[in-house]
């Protein structure tokens, strides 16, 4: 039942909507209430909550597999990157959720038990494999986070200023983004278990009103440097540091003061390619150039830097435009971590495996613009870059978290459509790392054309063979008896017609044995003669229990373009003297039977374009792997040579 009382600093009326809510914050002194039974015990002024991005706020309604909650709540927590909310969620069955907001993802949790003991908060690492409540988890993010301020009702005892230990898990399971919290502001610690969805699959109602008529893309906010005094405009509530475009000073964007981080070293400076402020068109939506960045890897004493450019919409949130040699990438940041082992060549991401491809330490070395984390020059994340052209998955992690994000390629041309660029981006250079091989569309053009070829020669030759091709004309036995050198005649048979080619074929019964035969063709009415010389053998045996055998019983003889007419065949047979017996032959003469080595030959022109076309992708595909410094079987190659298009590490 819900409880309501009056505020014992203001007398303003207190409702409980949850009876598993203990505590609130007055609306209107921001004094924190405890609940004895039926009276308020003030505990303190609650400090102010910061001004954020959230769209959501108390009173906002929802939507979670079907059951309908309502915001009651929310702490707001201060840690390294800025501020993130977590919202308490009161359901129509009177359960309760937790909400949380940080980075523009939605991540929903119950508070749940592990089924497993929960290792020390001291004892954990960026990576780390636990199995809880069923499920294998790796560990993303370790924070010790601040608790700043609270607001509604909530259902435990809290106050501005307790520190939190936060780790943050992930799971790899395909089937959902399974997300996972442990929680060590309490003994034993807290276990919540849920999973990130989009904004729109919670079907929110009563959001801040800016958020509900959706907000213009733009400037929110324009301000001066404290530093030089220069203009620096603010596009999002989200953006936690931007970088003087004047003077290069890193500033903190959490107050109108714009609190100096990092006062810039001498630096040479660095034109983006894509001005900040400008707006270019993707996938039907506009985006904004509001962050720019240098990043290197230096290996073996040669560097490798790479740009990238934070993009921001209203309503998506951020991306990425990452430019390394010419090549470019639309990268964004995943919720779900890959399947991936620490020291393997491979990471699987939705059905899909990554091979290796390079690694290296990435040191931030210029920024300007705006930033969704305090960014600093030389701040440095530890990469590793995995493809599968088109697409590059990237994981950037530091000793307390591991982030992963999807890059696809984008040839340079459709960015600089995008942003209706006047000058020209930079040319390409080389092979980039996820670029599309551009001979694999070619090379599969030509394997179809091979099917389809191939399919119709074997359906010629099939049918030349097996019904247009091979009609018998004669077919005779005769027997060759020794003693007898007469010549024998064969009967007469006619051609029709020309004929491609006539095969005299002899099926005989010799067994260890052999015979010779001299061979005439005659035309009856011209005349004409054809001759040849031909024998048959076949010996067979054993030797030291192995059987063995050599020559054959049958011969066949091909005759080329016969004119028309009535044939017949002079067979001279020779008997061999070693072996004097009777030899049994059937004779056969084919017309226009089918040739095989044509066939053949014709599948050895078919095959070598293909082959060729396959020798020209995979070629592609080695130059591509000569910039790699890690081969797919695991060997490190050692060049070094990244040519990195990672993700920004501190985008969480």
């Amino acid at each position: 039942m819900p409880f309501s009382a009056n505020c014992p600093a203001c007398g303003a009326a207190v409702a409980f909507k949850s009876s598993a809510s203990f505590h609130a914050v007055c609306e209107f002194c921001r004094s924190t209430l405890v609940r004895h039974g039926g009276n308020l015990e003030n505990l303190g002024r609650m400090a102010d909550l910061i001004e954020d991005a959230s769209p959501i706020q108390i009173g906002t309604e929802g939507q979670y597999h079907g059951v309908h909650f309502a915001v009651i709540g929310r702490i707001q927590l201060r840690y390294a990157a800025g501020v993130w909310n977590e919202w308490y969620l009161l359901f129509d069955d009177q359960s309760s959720g937790w909400l949380s907001d940080a980075g523009g993802e939605y991540l929903i949790t119950f508070l749940k038990p592990p089924d497993a003991p929960l290792p020390e908060f001291a004892k954990l690492m960026p990576n780390d494999e636990l199995k809880l409540a069923g499920r294998d988890f790796v560990v993303t993010d370790l924070e010790e986070a601040m608790c700043i301020s609270g607001q509604g009702e909530l259902p435990f005892a809290f106050g501005a200023g307790y520190p939190a230990q936060l780790a943050d898990l992930r799971t790899t399971d395909e089937a959902a983004a399974a997300f996972a919290s442990i929680d060590y502001s309490e003994t034993p610690p807290l276990f919540f278990v849920g999973e990130s969805l989009p904004f729109a699959a919670f079907k929110f109602a009563n959001l801040r009103s800016d958020q509900a008529a959706g907000k213009p893309a733009g400037v929110v906010k324009a301000l001066q440097c404290p530093a030089c005094g220069g203009a620096i405009t603010l596009h999002d509530k989200a953006v936690q540091s931007v970088a003087c475009p004047s003077c290069l000073s890193v500033l903190d964007a959490g107050n109108d003061s714009l609190r100096i981080l990092q006062k810039a070293a001498a630096a040479t400076r660095i034109e983006p390619a894509i001005p900040l402020g400008g707006t270019g068109r993707f996938a039907g939506k506009d985006w904004t150039a509001i962050g720019f960045q240098q990043r290197v890897i230096t290996a073996d004493g040669v560097e490798y830097p790479w740009q990238e450019y934070l993009l921001h919409h209203p309503e998506e949130g951020f991306r990425w435009l990452v430019e390394s040699a010419g090549h470019w990438n639309w990268v964004s940041v995943i919720s779900k971590p890959p399947r991936y082992s620490v020291g393997l060549p491979i990471a699987a991401y939705n059905g899909e495996s990554y091979r290796r491809y390079s690694a290296g330490t990435a040191e931030t070395r210029y920024v300007i613009g705006e930033f969704t984390w305090k960014i600093s020059v030389g701040e440095t994340w530890e990469t590793i870059d995995f493809i599968a052209p088109p697409k590059m998955l990237s994981r950037e992690s530091n000793s307390n978290e591991t982030s992963w994000s999807l890059g696809e390629y984008l040839p340079a041309e459709e960015v600089a459509a995008a942003f209706k660029l006047k000058t020209p981006l930079p040319v390409p250079v080389g092979i980039g790392a996820n670029q599309p091989n551009p001979r694999g569309d070619s090379h599969r053009r030509v394997f179809r054309n091979f099917c389809k070829f191939l399919g119709l020669a074997i359906v010629a030759q099939a049918l030349w063979f097996f019904i247009l091709g091979g009609r018998t004309l004669l077919d005779q036995r005769l027997v060759f008896s020794p003693g007898n050198e007469e010549s024998t005649t064969t009967q007469s048979f006619q051609l029709d017609g020309a004929a491609r080619n006539v095969v005299l074929r002899h099926d005989t019964d010799l067994d260890n044995n052999w015979l010779g035969l001299g061979l005439t063709l005659l035309e009856k009415n011209s005349g004409r003669a054809w001759t040849a010389q031909t024998d048959v053998a076949y010996w067979h045996g054993s030797d030291g229990g192995e059987s063995w055998t050599e020559g054959d019983r049958t011969r066949e003889l091909v005759f080329r373009d016969l004119p028309a007419g009535t044939y017949y065949f002079v067979i001279d047979p020779e008997i061999s003297a070693e072996k004097p017996v009777a030899v049994a032959d059937r004779v056969k003469v084919i017309r226009d039977q089918a040739a095989w080595s044509n066939f053949f030959f014709l599948l050895v022109f078919l095959a070598a374009l293909p082959l060729f076309s396959r020798y020209r992708m995979t070629a592609f595909e080695i130059e591509r792997w000569k910039n790699a410094d890690f081969l797919s079987s695991g060997a490190d190659r050692g060049s070094g040579a990244s040519n990195s298009d990672s993700d920004s590490g501190g985008d969480d």
